[in-house]
């Protein structure tokens, strides 16, 4: 009996051995949970916030949620009885769903504590526009581009906002209604700089103009549309940029790779098939050719098929993710004659119309933590690759 009962604890011990290790071994070969849920984080130098939102049919409303609380804070600061406070938007499509309703609700609110608020849409439910106009809110709708009707569109996704000495650029690569609210999307907040702030409401001031002049004062080339800002090399570039490569411009300032050092990856909504997007191919091929490690990871089934087609980029380089909505490039490599980590996020396309014709913005920050963020978030949705998106427009 001795015998027996012994090998049953012996056999017991046995099983429940292996099934830690068999849990370790789960533990250890699921990702971290930071990077399978939406999540935000405040950078090193706290300057910067980043928000992910990481996709795949099921809606996520974090980035609302964080916009909200920006403009709620805002709302009570002015209530409370702090002047001078104001709100500026641009964004291009506005719906109630997806979250919509809930940030015209706050902007309504911040109007109402004495905000002022103003915002610049392009096509968007009449419900909306006509919500926040019956509640005092300036609308501009711009059915195409506000400064250069008749062209593209105005592609713009940043809210402004200024509380108190507090000043808030908030770029997003997201419209708001339920389809955005289910596709990996970024946001990136940048915190009292002060020469950036006033780069983009000078240029949401001439949105709303409806002309490239304001105030006296004409943004007639494209290096009037590149401003410097104070913080931390941060740089805003304003589209249309006709005749110009900005972003060639960017991945020709990369001269050399090592190893640890060596990335130049891009998140493309839309790649198509111009002469514009073929010069940005041709640096992504040379950098390749230099050692560096090129990565694309793009949302339309037409991209995947210029870039490793007509533009000869191998296969293993590109990445699809018919949920991914996002529109960045992050250098981690030898830019402009330094080892640095740039990332430049915002509105815009690897398209012809994006560069040439449309309202959009890019945003560059030059902080490790930032583009350590947007690293990881890359490495996310490169190893969970998802379907091409067939469909043509966003």
């Amino acid at each position: 009996m001795i015998s027996n009962r012994s090998t049953v604890r012996h056999h017991s011990l046995t099983a429940t051995m292996l099934f830690i290790l068999a849990m370790l071994m789960t533990m250890l070969a699921a990702p971290p949970a930071s990077a399978e849920s939406s999540d935000c984080e405040v950078s090193t130098s706290g300057r910067y916030e980043t928000c992910f939102i990481y996709g795949g049919g099921t809606q996520d409303l974090l980035l609302v949620s964080k916009i909200k609380g920006k403009i709620d804070a805002t709302a009570d600061a002015s209530a409370a009885g702090e002047t001078g406070n104001y709100i500026r938007v641009a964004l291009y499509n506005w719906y109630r769903s997806g979250g919509g309703q809930t940030i015209a609700d706050s902007l309504v609110r911040a109007q109402k504590s004495g905000v002022s608020v103003r915002v610049v849409v392009g096509p968007s439910e009449s419900e909306i526009t006509n919500y926040l106009s019956s509640n005092g809110i300036d609308v501009e709708y711009c059915p195409d581009a506000c400064a250069d009707p008749g062209h593209g569109s105005m592609h713009n996704k940043f809210f402004l906002i200024k509380k108190g000495d507090t000043k808030l650029v908030i770029q997003s690569s997201s419209n708001l209604k339920d389809s955005q609210a289910t596709h990996a999307q970024n946001l990136l907040i940048s915190r009292d700089d002060d020469a950036l702030f006033s780069a983009y409401v000078n240029y949401w001031r001439r949105l709303y103009a409806n002309s490239w002049t304001y105030d006296g004062v004409t943004w007639s080339t494209n290096s009037d549309r590149m401003i410097d800002g104070s913080n931390d090399l941060s740089k805003a570039y304003f589209y249309p940029q006709p005749g110009a490569n900005r972003v060639a411009d960017i991945l020709g300032n990369v001269s050399d790779c090592t190893s640890g050092n060596d990335r130049v990856w891009m998140e493309a909504s839309e790649f198509d098939s111009s002469a514009y997007a073929s010069e940005i191919a041709a640096q992504l091929r040379r950098l390749r050719g230099i050692g560096c490690d090129v990565k694309i990871i793009v949302q339309k089934e037409a991209g995947f098929n210029v870039l490793t087609g007509s533009y000869g980029i191998p296969a293993t380089d590109v990445h699809c993710d018919g949920w991914s909505h996002n529109k960045l490039l992050l250098i981690d490599a030898k830019y402009a004659g330094e080892w640095r980590k740039p990332v430049f996020v915002g509105s815009y396309n690897i398209t012809e119309n994006s560069a040439y014709r449309a309202n959009d913005t890019m945003l560059r920050v030059i902080e490790g933590s930032v583009t350590n963020r947007y690293i990881n978030q890359f490495q996310h949705l490169w190893v969970n690759p998802r379907a091409c998106d067939p469909a043509g427009a966003e």
